[in-house]
């Protein structure tokens, strides 16, 4: 049993959790003791709170430090807490979810933070085989550190079902311009293929000037509702489209919690041809597409069929357990 220090700390009680944590630490504290999981999230202070509790420090998302409250005293810290793992010994897994910041684009201190973390990272643990080549590209020194883990899944939230459709292109989540939704909307405008093609777009937009631009080219085939809704209310959605639409156009983008997600409500899925969308591929319930224009073909020829998806839906799931993925972790690291 190992004694594991795992962030970021998500709260329960306080605002929107992010699942993957939550399961993260379910997943972890089966077999390890998480030393700071029923203590509240005081950002970089826990790291020296508990540094001499843990043996090991699994990172996620540390390239964000410098974007949260107090970012340039944060980074400061976490670069003293860097030094000090290494004077002690402590090691580190680092889940690498992303190739730098969505909201932020290139910028030389999330840049600052992804080169600390390649130096000082024991182990590399990414979502898709993007996070092995870019760190293989662009660091090639520290290839050796890397390992590719699919991102694991929860329990199933509906199934494939066949039959007439509402929606043909169902786009869901939270919206930000990272996410290209625009482009994919002034696609849609301008093709003479997709003008009979209904689209419905659900999800909250805080940022009300990207709100103002979506609805200003809203076309008349495709519905906006700008509501924040339970992952059990998109299953319905889902169950009324044909597909389920990402369009990605961040080359941040490694892996997709949300991709996850839409499998296990029984999507089919059409992402973009990078990150975690091409290696899967190959399975039933999901296609890709390089450019927007391959769309209209790829929807007029498809045939779904419902016992191949389900079937694929289900080894998928079970191979990519939360128990399997920190089984694995655990025969790479040793813990």
């Amino acid at each position: 049993m190992a004694a594991i220090f795992l962030y970021p700390k998500i709260d329960k009680m306080k605002g929107s959790p992010n699942p993957y944590m939550l399961h993260f630490q379910e997943a972890l504290s089966k077999n390890h003791r998480v030393v700071n999981s029923t203590h509240p999230n005081r950002g970089i202070l826990n790291f020296f709170l508990f540094f001499f509790q843990a043996e090991i420090f699994i990172l996620n998302w540390p390239e964000t430090i410098p974007e949260k409250k107090l970012g340039g005293v944060q980074t400061l810290l976490f670069r003293f807490f860097l030094w000090l793992r290494r004077k002690f010994g402590k090691r580190i897994i680092w889940v690498l979810h992303n190739k730098g910041s969505h909201h932020k684009g290139e910028n030389p201190t999330t840049q600052d933070m992804i080169d600390r973390m390649m130096v000082h990272a024991d182990y590399i643990i990414t979502h898709s085989q993007a996070g092995a080549d870019f760190v293989q590209s662009e660091y090639p020194a520290f290839q050796k550190k890397v390992y590719v883990i699919p991102h694991p899944v929860t329990e199933s939230l509906g199934r494939y079902r066949e039959g007439e459709k509402e929606y043909d292109f169902l786009i869901w989540g939270s919206i930000f311009p990272y996410k290209g939704i625009d482009r994919f909307l002034r696609f849609v405008r301008s093709s003479e293929e997709l003008k009979s093609a209904k689209v419905l777009l659900v999800g909250r937009c805080k940022n009300q000037d990207y709100k103002q631009e979506i609805l200003a080219i809203l076309p008349d085939n495709a519905v906006f509702k700008d509501e924040l809704l339970s992952l059990e209310e998109i299953a319905g959605y889902v169950a009324q489209s044909r597909f389920t639409l990402f369009t990605y156009n961040s080359k941040t983008v490694l892996s997709s919690g949300s991709l996850i997600d839409a499998i296990r409500m029984g999507a089919v899925v059409i992402g973009p041809d990078h990150g975690s969308f091409r290696d899967m591929k190959h399975w039933s319930f999901l296609q890709t597409y390089r450019e927007f224009d391959e769309l209209p073909g790829m929807i007029a020829g498809y045939s779904p069929d419902a016992k191949e998806i389900e079937a694929d839906r289900k080894v998928f799931m079970e191979e990519n357990t939360w128990g399997n993925f920190v089984r694995k972790i655990e025969a790479i690291t040793g813990i």
